[in-house]
């Protein structure tokens, strides 16, 4: 995946921007089954300084998924953000999230895992139809009828007639 790799040896002191267009062979990529048909566009600010960089990521489009409330297919609009700090020095210094630590003799940095991790954790945790009327009524008045039939247990109406 080359078109994910920034060479930064050659750039400029100051702002470059970058834009990348994420489809299904992105994740494949990654061996992922986490997210199916997606198209996102991604944008990234590189700002270099003398010693460090600073990478904005803005990411925007659509997935394919399943309702959690009905079972039924859903296309969700995604928007996502990650903002990174690039240091050099010691690879013995402990990264976070936010920063990561280059050698100084690095001349290039690969993005594709950022932008991966910036995906998959920017997906919803609960993934429903924006509206309950878009949902699948027939599963959902199912879903209904066997909540209401298991609400009683029958043991416990012969300790009612104790009462």
């Amino acid at each position: 995946m080359k078109e994910y790799i920034i060479p930064f040896f050659g750039l400029k002191i100051g702002t470059h921007q970058y834009e990348f267009d994420i489809g299904q062979s992105f994740f494949e990529a990654f061996e992922s089954n986490l997210i199916e048909n997606a198209l996102f566009k991604v944008q990234l600010a590189l700002e270099k300084s003398t010693n460090l960089l600073f990478l904005d990521f803005k990411a925007k489009g659509t997935v394919d998924e399943f309702c959690d409330r009905c079972g039924d297919p859903i296309r969700l609009d995604l928007k996502a953000k990650e903002h990174i700090v690039v240091k050099f020095g010691d690879e013995s210094f402990e990264q976070t999230d936010e920063i990561i630590v280059l050698s100084h003799d690095s001349y290039e940095l690969d993005v594709s895992q950022i932008i991966y991790e910036m995906l998959v954790l920017g997906m919803p945790q609960k993934k429903v139809h924006q509206k309950k009327k878009d949902c699948n009524q027939e599963v959902l008045n199912r879903l209904q009828n066997s909540e209401e039939e298991d609400k009683t247990d029958p043991r416990w109406d012969v300790l009612r007639k104790l009462k």
